[in-house]
């Protein structure tokens, strides 16, 4: 991060100018110490900082200050945006107008400015509306568009309208909400400017995520810090409002080089009626900064704490859901980034399993191995999957069984050597000087869609190469082959191709799906399912809509397996939460929940050929919680052959009593998988 390209709005409101709504004492001083931080520990000059408060951030004053910004900041790979409000929020009724803004409910969120409920001197006697999450989220994308997408918007206000269950008992804390806001009329921001999309411009396309609110359109714009969940309060407490206090105090006491988002999530401790969430492509990303090095998914984040009864605890944010298994054992790092050729990332240890539960693991020193100092947030990765060891043939034997023994064998996992190449799952075949060698599967799952050998070659020379693939080939078949706990009968999925709503819309792509005013139009009718894949130079964007017709909230999670390179490509992961508290469900009961389009939760998916093939297939899996569980650690977005020199692959585009009832059924530590298999063919 560059301080001389570092921007920013900060935005505090303490006096709220209509007497119907109750003034806070924490929101100017929240704002006052995110500038200093901004100043002092980030070294932003001052005048890159635009500052509101009270009277300057009315709802005109807001509008212009992210204007101001736009204009201010200047267009580089290094331009960092950072925007913070303290204040109140407010959740209130989706316009009728809005029909292209698809909220998985009928509310939208907004911040509220100094002015709200303040008459606008209009004849009709309309009072000043809040600032609503289609607004805020129209202007992101715009300036992202313009700046790119190195943008942070930190949030400490409440974002429902719902009262949090007894947030107040072990404090004097006053709530950031305005419960009766004024009706948004649909007509305050018609039309929000943004620029057409460069079609020449860079873009991420795989993987965004997003909840409602101000997760907003399009995350691959910004990450979002909010103070708290959509249905949920964010409090103040002694001047200071909770959350920009404890991430502030994180802020200072982290190194901002190497942490991340989701690494910063981990070290917030809240209240457990608050919990702050963070959404949005880009949490993998060092702090404020687009330049650094990402963390890597591999390592999963752990923690060493104190229990109820004040015995030392260490746990790994990984369970049953993601494959771990009692014995296990776990290669321990300090830090989450990917190691490159001159940033090593240090082993201090190794960890086993003890117990296991459903999205979370207790670690103990294992026997046999060095004891060592636990830090306090910590990352451990797989070193020893004992999960169905894959069996693998190769026409020189010896070589193999050097290469698995070699120094660098870092992936620790066992593999089985057979001498009948018909037994094994996956053969390497090698020349005789070992200059190069080929690799083939067999699985059933496969085999009648794909060639069995893999359109890549690799050499045979460098162990450490094979070790990657092979490492790479079995989280890879382990992950697509097993299944869930439950089967989770309630939750069904549907994929579409999409079409513009509106073809003259103003860079805002709003889609729905195709044959969606007439019954049809879903393209998972059997398992597997045909797709007909137009040549490369025709668009045919593909969405995804998720049905709860069950009476408990579930958490999704959906993955793209592509098995020509083996990679398992986030579409859509549910928001990551910090402290003990509740995470927003994004597939409520009796809901559904769109990804692709509608209020976006992520972008259209689109399926292309990059060969002469005109026949390829490609798994959508759907895994589902009912309590949330981070399946982070799934993802293998760079193909290993990609990191070895080759590369090819699919590529995305473009009631109380009655819930109770449900629960008994179906537990807090259920979870499943829903998997469709999609044939593509060329059109």
């Amino acid at each position: 991060m560059n301080p001389a390209e570092t921007y920013a709005l900060v935005i505090g409101i303490n006096e709220y100018q209509s007497p119907e709504y109750s003034d806070l004492t924490a929101g100017v001083g929240d704002a006052n110490a995110m500038a200093s931080f901004l100043e002092t520990t980030l070294k932003v000059p001052a005048e890159n900082i635009i500052n509101l408060r009270d009277r300057q951030a009315s709802r005109r004053g807001i509008l212009n200050g992210f204007k101001a910004l736009e204009l201010r900041s200047e267009k580089s790979f290094s331009t960092c945006i950072i925007i913070f409000y303290a204040g109140h929020g407010a959740r209130t009724e989706r316009p009728l107008e809005w029909q292209d803004w698809a909220t998985d409910s009928e509310h939208v969120e907004m911040l509220c400015p100094s002015d709200i409920g303040m008459p606008t001197g209009s004849p009709d006697g309309s009072v000043v509306e809040g600032i609503p999450d289609r607004t805020v989220c129209y202007l992101l994308n715009g300036l992202s568009q313009l700046r790119g997408n190195n943008i942070t918007l930190i949030l400490d206000c409440c974002c429902s309208a719902g009262l949090n269950r007894g947030g107040g008992e072990a404090m004097e804390v006053k709530p950031r909400q305005i419960i009766n806001p004024p009706k948004l009329s649909g007509r305050a921001d018609p039309r929000v400017t943004v620029p057409p999309v460069d079609p020449t411009a860079t873009t991420a396309t795989r993987g965004m995520r997003r909840s409602p609110g101000f997760g907003g359109k399009f995350q691959d714009s910004h990450v979002l810090l909010a103070a708290c969940g959509r249905d949920r309060v964010a409090y103040e407490h002694d001047g200071r409002g909770l959350f920009t206090s404890v991430l502030l105090s994180n802020l200072q006491q982290v190194n901002l080089q190497t942490m991340t988002y989701t690494g910063l999530m981990g070290r917030l401790k809240m209240p457990h009626w608050q919990t702050p969430h963070c959404e949005g492509s880009n949490v993998d990303r060092p702090l404020f900064n687009r330049q650094g090095r990402r963390s890597d998914p591999a390592y999963i984040p752990c923690k060493r704490y104190f229990d109820n009864d004040k015995k030392v605890q260490v746990s790994i944010d990984a369970g049953m859901a993601q494959g771990i298994t009692v014995g296990e054992l776990f290669a321990i790092h300090e830090n989450n980034y990917l190691e490159d050729g001159s940033n090593i990332n240090p082993q201090i240890g190794v960890l086993s399993a003890k117990s296991v539960a459903t999205g979370t693991a207790f670690l103990q020193h294992p026997p046999g191995h060095p004891k060592f100092k636990i830090p306090k947030n910590f990352y451990a990765k797989r070193i020893d999957w004992g999960n169905d060891p894959p069996k693998v043939y190769s026409n020189d034997k010896a070589w193999l069984e050097r290469v698995l023994l070699a120094p660098k064998s870092a992936t620790g996992r066992r593999v089985i050597t057979v001498d009948n190449e018909d037994e094994a799952s996956l053969t390497i075949e090698v020349a005789k000087d070992w200059s190069f060698a080929h690799l083939y599967r067999n699985d059933p799952l496969l085999n009648e869609y794909l060639p069995r050998q893999f359109p890549f070659k690799f050499r045979g020379d460098v162990p450490g190469d094979i070790q990657t693939i092979i490492g790479a080939w079995q989280h890879f078949n382990y992950h697509l082959h097993r299944r869930g706990k439950n089967e989770f009968p309630q939750v069904r999925m549907e994929l579409h191709y999409l079409e513009p709503i509106d073809p003259d819309d103003d860079g805002m792509d709003s889609f729905e799906p195709e044959n969606y005013k007439v019954q049809g139009g879903n393209l998972l009718v059997s398992e597997p399912s045909e797709v007909r894949v137009p040549d490369s130079d025709a668009d045919r964007p593909l969405g995804m809509t998720l049905y709860n017709d069950g009476d408990v909230p579930i958490y999704p999670y959906l993955f793209y397996f592509d098995p020509n390179d083996l990679t398992i490509i986030p579409w859509f992961t549910a928001p990551f939460g910090a402290g003990t508290g509740n995470v927003d469900p994004p597939l409520e009961a009796h809901s559904q929940f769109h990804i692709g389009y509608g209020n976006g939760a992520a972008t259209p998916w689109q399926f292309c050929f990059e060969d002469d093939r005109d026949k390829d297939v490609g798994f959508f899996k759907l895994f589902l919680s009912v309590s949330p569980v981070n399946f982070h650690s799934l993802i293998q977005e760079e193909s290993p052959f990609k990191r070895i020199g080759s590369t090819r692959g699919a590529s995305p585009g473009p009631a109380d009593q009655q819930r109770s009832e449900a629960l008994e059924k179906l537990d807090k530590d259920s979870w499943g998988v829903k998997m469709a298999t999609v044939i593509q063919l060329r059109d």
